[in-house]
């Protein structure tokens, strides 16, 4: 998906033409030359926050990896603190 840049002043009198574009591009708006925020589309924004929350999953799987094997708790004592059957 490409990207377009928009000063924020020109954004403001398009937002409506640029919310339409939102399904064939990304929006930079830009202020005085630098970046102040992004538009995207929802589908886009819903696929990023997914992809953040499986990389944050996956981190927490790995640094539990890391802790001393003394201080893990095992699977079927933690199902059965917590109330739920067995496999």
């Amino acid at each position: 998906m490409d990207e377009r840049i928009v000063p924020v002043s020109e954004a403001k009198i398009r937002f409506h033409e640029l919310l339409r574009e939102l399904g064939e591009r990304r929006i930079l708006l830009v202020r005085h030359g630098r970046p102040a925020a992004m538009m995207l589309d929802f589908e886009s924004y819903q696929g990023l926050i997914s992809r953040i929350e499986d990389l944050e999953d996956r981190l927490s799987v790995l640094e539990a990896q890391e802790e001393p094997a003394d201080m893990r708790v095992p699977w079927e004592k933690l199902k059965a603190e917590a109330g739920l059957q067995p496999d």
